[in-house]
């Protein structure tokens, strides 16, 4: 697949793939509303899943039609949508206010990444022509701009949810490596981030509910 051209109809969905994730990537940045930080990683881990099903259709791999099935509807769908429920819904998590930058600063600061991540490993560095020119520049951005997430945001919700943006970055770069990348490697990192975000994701749950007054709690409760 590192020998795919970018001018090919595989080629061409791969890279508008990648560039529609670094926008997520960046529009996610630019936001302090927990349920569009959930919104905007579920697009991403949708496009992720096609990325994956035009691998898998150029490798003719089964492995790696499972695997963007899973990522459709684990990363997709089921993580967000879970996270959804119980942050926004349940904790009431609406806007995020612990940053120490504005979004504003935050995308100015994203996009030097960005360009920092081109100026470092452009398709000036790499093979002209071929997909990995087109795709790792921006997988490595996007690995940079959830990076920069952790830093910026302090809310443990916001700090996961750039830790998950970093690996979509990782992710997106396996694809287009997938021929080097063997598929239990990709699978077992898949199913490690899957298993961190739910542990952390019941780790802040625990917590928030600790900081429930008891009589908030009787409220919540069903008679």
């Amino acid at each position: 697949m590192e020998h795919l051209s970018v001018a090919s109809p595989a080629g061409i969905v791969l890279s508008l793939d990648a560039v529609l994730i670094l926008l997520l990537a960046l529009a996610c940045l630019g936001s302090k509303l927990f349920d569009r930080y959930l919104t905007y990683y579920g697009l991403q881990s949708v496009l992720l899943a096609v990325a994956a099903g035009t691998a898998a259709f150029v490798e003719k791999d089964p492995a790696l039609w499972a695997l963007a099935g899973l990522t459709l509807v684990l990363k997709g769908i089921a993580i967000p949508e879970a996270a959804r429920r119980l942050l926004v819904r349940r904790l009431d998590l609406k806007r995020d206010v612990a940053t120490i930058v504005g979004p504003s600063t935050s995308l100015i600061l994203g996009a030097i990444l960005a360009g920092f991540a081109y100026l470092v490993i452009g398709p000036q560095h790499l093979a002209h022509g071929l997909i990995s020119a087109s795709i790792i520049p921006i997988s490595t951005a996007v690995i940079l701009i959830g990076a920069l997430a952790m830093v910026v945001r302090r809310h443990m919700v916001a700090q996961l949810l750039g830790w998950l943006i970093m690996e979509n970055g990782v992710f997106l770069g396996g694809i287009t490596l997938t021929a080097s990348f063997p598929f239990i490697v990709e699978a077992g990192i898949f199913f490690d981030v899957v298993a961190g975000f739910l542990i952390m994701l019941a780790m802040t749950t625990g917590l928030a509910e600790s900081l429930i007054p008891l009589s908030d709690r009787r409220r919540r409760e069903p008679t």
